[in-house]
């Protein structure tokens, strides 16, 4: 009859209007996942970014050094305001500086990370005209090696005898 199909047809609407409420908004429980696995991605990301300045300041701290090493003996070598040249490692504060000998007035100072550690170098000169290196007045005879370290990675310089900086990773 009509009246049977009329109120079969609003029961049909009622039911499907009822499940389309249901299938369009978002339950707590999806909720709540979806702000765990967002949190769980922002704390790994947070320590492999930690990581990746760590290393990044590392080799930074490294060019800089082998940098200032070169520029130090190209400026002895040159005879660059008639003096010599070198390279100067300091605890407090941590920085590297690029000097004349007898003129502050010409210093290049590179500050160093507190997360940075610098071993076996404090300071480093090159003669005049011949550049090869001298370590607190004394003529360097066998290589020195200098380390940089922070967090898990190392960076190794080495300086030998003639004066060749090289890197030795």
């Amino acid at each position: 009859s009509p009246c049977d199909y009329i109120a079969n047809l609003s029961t049909y609407w009622i039911n499907k209007k009822m499940t389309i409420n249901r299938q369009a908004g978002l339950t707590i429980i999806e909720l709540l996942l979806v702000i765990a696995i967002i949190s769980i991605i922002g704390l790994m990301s947070t320590s492999f970014y930690s990581r990746f300045l760590t290393q990044n300041t590392v080799e930074n701290t490294e060019n800089q050094l082998v940098s200032s090493f070169r520029k130090a003996q190209v400026y002895s070598m040159m005879g660059k305001q008639n003096g010599v040249w070198g390279v100067r490692y300091t605890l407090s504060p941590k920085k590297i500086t690029l000097y004349l000998s007898g003129n502050p007035a010409f210093d290049e100072i590179y500050n160093v990370n507190n997360n940075i550690t610098i071993s076996d170098f404090t300071d480093i000169s090159f003669a005049k005209i011949t550049g090869l290196p001298n370590s607190s007045g004394v003529p360097i005879t066998s290589p020195v090696t200098i380390t940089i370290t922070g967090g898990n990675n190392n960076k190794t310089i080495t300086i030998n005898s003639q004066g060749v900086v090289s890197k030795t990773n």
